[in-house]
């Protein structure tokens, strides 16, 4: 017996079902896909209880059971019968395949088109007109997303729409103004600061408009999160304007108004290091490091001890994975500086250092990137297969004799334990 047939076997075996799916086909049928919910009235409490187990939520005081077929299809999917589609599990169990009434197909196909055609007219000259023609037309970036929100509730999906509208217009109209933070933003345009909020439908289709109209591409340097920050930064929202951020030193700054970030100003000529939030960025017309060089650091403590041991120098703490706070500071300095970067070698560290070559071209060069280095300062740390893996993606021709080495001998080296070389020491 296959993991269908057993699945069909386990509802047969519980008699509730069998009303449940009679009611979930009957659906399909008219709907033309998966959808809507099922109404039971009259259950028997054994039949409740089989309900209960297997959709995980106690119908044994309700009257009336209301199951929808997606909360069915959750269930389904979370269960050990987990990659079995409800249409292939209702063809089994009934022993036939599933017939879509045509005509009604039809006509639901012909009032969505409605539906959106009228959207379109609705929005002319808009950003969201754009966006909506494009992604209705190819298919692509949100396409899914409109429909299934369309199917579920039109109503609702009419008034998202008008609400992520108003706040494209409303950004591209303050477009060089102070930014704004994302809550604050969402109740001005809404009334409700969490209407943007992170996996709302709201949130999903603002940055699908978003990058659409920036044409953003994504960047192999950026995580998922921070290319949702760079998008939204860029249309002057600010998503975490406090957590975000960078630690630099011997660093200038020169505010839009063309005087000098006083803060900044007092850290470098106290010759300490400070941490600049996107906040304090968004401020900031152009950065100034005090050498032709830049120091990018991977780690905070070796940061700690490069600054230390060269006052004169200029240097950033890229801190691992680069954030939005690190590539904005760094996209201001690329045009008069050059960047000197060293990172752990391992094979996350190799990747961070292509990804950074791979933005700044040129501009970066990869600072103590030896085999001398690597095997000179093993640890003890025993690369796994699945980290190896990684290196698959290692790619630079200037990282291949580390890589090959890494995958000969199979250990990280990490930046600490350089430190007591002597080609720590700056350029400037």
């Amino acid at each position: 017996m296959g993991k269908a047939e057993e699945c069909a076997a386990y509802f047969k075996e519980r008699p509730v079902y069998r009303k449940v799916f009679q009611k979930v086909r009957t659906k399909y049928e008219s709907l033309g896909y998966m959808g809507g919910k099922v109404i039971l009235t009259n259950l028997s409490q054994e039949e409740k209880r089989q309900l209960s187990g297997f959709l995980q939520k106690d119908y044994m005081e309700n009257k009336t059971v209301s199951i929808s077929v997606k909360k069915l299809e959750k269930s389904l999917k979370e269960s050990r019968f987990s990659g079995i589609a409800l249409e292939n599990l209702l063809e089994i169990y009934f022993g036939e395949k599933l017939i879509v009434k045509k005509e009604e197909r039809e006509k639901e196909a012909e009032k969505q088109r409605r539906f959106f055609q009228n959207l379109l007219e609705a929005y002319e000259n808009t950003y969201i007109r754009k966006w909506l023609e494009k992604a209705l037309t190819e298919k692509k970036k949100g396409y899914d997303l409109l429909i299934q929100q369309y199917r579920e509730n039109p109503a609702k999906l009419q008034e998202l729409i008008k609400n992520v509208s108003c706040a494209v217009e409303k950004l591209f109209h303050d477009m060089g103004e102070s930014k704004v933070l994302l809550p604050v933003f969402a109740a001005k345009i809404t009334g409700n600061p969490h209407y943007f909020d992170v996996v709302t439908t709201a949130e999903k289709i603002l940055l699908y408009i978003l990058e659409f109209c920036f044409s953003q591409e994504k960047r192999c340097e950026m995580s998922e999160v921070e290319q949702k920050n760079q998008i939204l930064y860029k249309a002057g929202i600010l998503k975490d304007d406090l957590s975000n951020d960078v630690l630099v030193f011997g660093m200038r700054g020169w505010k839009y108004d063309g005087t000098v970030h006083e803060g900044i100003e007092g850290f470098f000529h106290t010759g300490e290091p400070v941490r600049l939030t996107l906040r304090t960025l968004g401020k900031i017309k152009n950065m100034e490091a005090a050498g032709k060089n830049v120091y990018l650091l991977e780690n905070p403590a070796v940061f700690s001890v490069f600054t230390e041991r060269n006052p004169d120098c200029s240097a950033v703490c890229v801190n691992g994975q680069p954030r939005l706070s690190v590539l904005l500071l760094l996209d201001m300095l690329k045009e008069c500086h050059c960047f000197y970067y060293n990172g752990d070698f391992d094979p996350e560290g190799l990747l961070i250092a292509q990804s950074l070559k791979e933005r700044y071209g040129e501009k970066l060069i990869l600072w103590n990137y030896s085999r001398e280095l690597y095997e000179k300062y093993l640890s003890d740390i025993i690369l796994n297969e699945k980290r190896l893996k990684k290196l698959e993606k290692v790619s630079l021709p200037e990282l291949q004799e580390i890589k090959a080495c890494m995958m000969e001998i199979k250990k990280a080296v990490y930046q600490e334990k350089m430190l007591e070389n002597a080609v720590f020491l700056c350029r400037n």
